[in-house]
């Protein structure tokens, strides 16, 4: 698939098939597309944390915000929320600031989902 045809497939999605379960393989993968990013001074201060089970995704999902613009929405209701969640972390150790790492990780880390015919937030 042609780059600007991925980019162009890509979209931020609000509601999923929770019943589809994302393989840790998968999520590892996106991660990895995440590693290989740009990062300012190329420090790499990000860290990766994957969750895919039904239990760990049922006590992430209270602590996303969902379309923060829509006052009257909580989010996705049971049956649609993501059954796969990547946490970005910033290491203080390694870096006070992160400028826009996280960004260009996450955005790597949605092509690799769009490419894989899946989609994400």
């Amino acid at each position: 698939m042609a780059l600007k045809d991925l980019i162009s497939k890509n979209r931020s999605y609000r509601r999923f098939d929770e019943s589809f379960a994302i393989d840790y393989k998968i999520l590892e993968r996106f991660v990895d597309l995440a590693r290989l990013s740009a990062s300012g001074a190329n420090r790499q201060p990000l860290k990766y944390m994957i969750f895919n089970t039904p239990g760990e995704c049922a006590r992430i999902f209270p602590s996303v915000l969902w379309a923060a613009y829509l006052k009257d929405w909580d989010g996705p209701g049971p049956g649609e929320r993501p059954s796969g969640y990547i946490v970005i972390l910033g290491d203080k150790s390694i870096s006070e600031v992160f400028g826009v790492d996280h960004g260009i990780a996450a955005q790597s880390m949605m092509l690799g989902a769009a490419e894989a015919g899946l989609g994400g937030c």
